[in-house]
This record gives structure tokens, sequence and C-alpha cells, in this order.
């Protein structure tokens, strides 16, 4: 199966899963996803302290082309329980996600690869305390990313589109 019918399959497999969820199970889905987004904005403001926009720039965002199953179970939950769509990807791209422009994903909802990531030239420009903050933030926010893996069949860092090659018609959100 191709990338982008198995990425359109599996959105609305989620959606279809979520419609049906528990009100305690979606509760659990909402204080988690809101600590993700939290710490994931906080990691990106100490990649703009370090101008990381502007270490891009100079190498061209070459990290960026590595995203092709990056974007997990817990990102595109991030958009579906939040009533939002998630970009369309474009999987004639190295990052199915990336523009011109940067990335059309918001901080939030980025795949935790894309969010996690310092480059040399970014993590030379914090200072000792900043970098020491990114890397417990960064434990934080892999021990939440763990708790869905740990709860849902359907959630890896491995990337969605891996795991629902895997799943087969398993739902994504059956319980481990």
């Amino acid at each position: 199966m191709d990338d982008l019918r198995l990425w359109r399959q599996s959105v609305l497999r989620v959606a279809d899963e979520l419609s049906v969820l528990a009100d305690v199970e979606r509760a659990w889905l909402h204080e988690r996803l809101q600590a993700v987004h939290r710490l994931q904005r906080q990691l990106h403001g100490l990649f703009e302290q370090a101008d990381g926009a502007g270490c891009c720039r100079v190498c061209g965002g070459a990290c960026c082309e590595r995203g092709r199953h990056h974007l997990t179970l817990v990102n595109l939950l991030g958009f579906l329980c939040f009533k939002e769509a998630p970009p369309e990807p474009d999987f004639s791209t190295s990052c199915p996600f990336l523009s011109a422009t940067g990335c059309r994903i918001d901080v939030e909802r980025r795949p935790f690869n894309c969010i996690t990531f310092n480059c040399e030239a970014v993590e030379n420009a914090l200072p000792e305390a900043s970098v020491r903050l990114f890397y417990q933030l960064e434990g934080r926010l892999r021990r939440l990313y763990r708790e869905f893996d740990e709860r849902y069949a359907g959630s890896s860092l491995q990337g969605l589109l891996i795991r629902a090659e895997r799943l087969g018609p398993r739902p994504f959100l059956a319980r481990c």
C-alpha cells in the first residue's frame, strides 16, 4: 500500500476509534497530550533561545530530510483530540510535512524526534544551564511518549505508518 493511502486510512481509523472512546480514556488522553504540548513548547523555546532558525538557515535544515516516519500516534492524537485536521503529507519529499518555508506542523504537535533533536550548532549556542534544562525536559517528554507506547498498541516512536503496517486490522487504541 502506498504511504498516502496508508496515512489517510490511519487518520480515519484513529478518528473512528476516538469517537467511541470512553470518557475516562478521553480524559487520560487530554491530560497527557496537554503535558506533551507544554513540554514541546518549552523545548522549542530553548531552540529559539539558541537562534535555531538561524542555524537551520545556514545548513538548509538538513536534519529535516529524515522525517518520513517521525510522526507518531501521539502527534496524530494531538490534532484529532483537539478537533484539528493534520496537514496532508507530501510523501514525494524527504519529510512529508516540510515546505519551502519550514515545518507545517505546529510546535506542540511535531514528532518527538523533530522537537528533541538539537544539532551541534544549536546546542553550542545554548548556555550550559539551558543545555541541562533541555535534557531534563527531553527526559520528561520521552517518559510521556513512553506512557502512550505502553498503553496503546498503535503507539511507537517508530512512526505511525510503520506501526499501522505492523498492526494490520488491530485498533491503534487497543490497550496493551
